[in-house]
């Protein structure tokens, strides 16, 4: 009797895995090139728009980052050292954000007179300024400057940092933030 019952509990359970095992779908899936990824239908100044918008949130994560890490340089929380780490992380995640925008615009055709609209030209432009203003920021701030006379970079004094962060990550980047905003904005009409 006890052979039976287990021949019958195998019994079923074979049946069960055989029906599981022919009910399951044969998912397909599709890998796509950077290229094909990047790939954008339908209007070049919308779906610009689209993707500065989304850039724009991941930049203003990483000026948090830099900005929190200025700050505790600033009031002796941390040391320069740690500042310079920090841009030294921040820039992978800048330097990516350019490749994206370098990516969409080779693979989506972007015509010449749409870089003429007010749209482009007094908004959108502005997100390619914004991450580059971060980049130059992070650059000159831990690589330096290249010093005319040696024709070598020559490395920043703390002041010299310090002026730069407040031009380029707070007056640059706010004026060209506030111009981007008003173009999306106006673009969601």
């Amino acid at each position: 009797m006890r052979k039976r019952i287990l021949l019958l509990l195998a019994l079923v359970m074979s049946i069960g895995l055989l029906v599981m095992g022919c009910s399951q779908s044969k998912t397909k899936i599709e890998v796509k090139t950077p290229e094909e990824a990047a790939r954008m239908e339908g209007d070049p100044v919308q779906n610009l728009a689209i993707k500065e918008k989304e850039w724009l949130g991941r930049l203003d994560a990483v000026r948090g980052e830099i900005s929190r890490s200025f700050t505790a340089w600033e009031q002796g929380k941390a040391t320069k050292e740690e500042f310079l780490k920090q841009l030294s992380t921040s820039k992978a995640a800048v330097r990516g954000l350019i490749k994206e925008y370098d990516l969409h615009m080779e693979v989506n055709y972007f015509p010449e007179d749409k870089k003429n609209e007010d749209i482009y030209k007094d908004g959108l432009a502005y997100g390619d300024k914004l991450r580059t203003t971060v980049n130059n920021f992070i650059f000159m701030a831990t690589e330096g400057i290249m010093d005319a006379q040696t024709n070598k970079l020559k490395k920043l004094t703390d002041d010299q940092i310090k002026d730069l962060y407040k031009n380029y990550m707070v007056e640059k980047y706010d004026e060209y933030r506030t111009k981007l905003e008003a173009a999306l904005e106006k673009g969601k009409k």
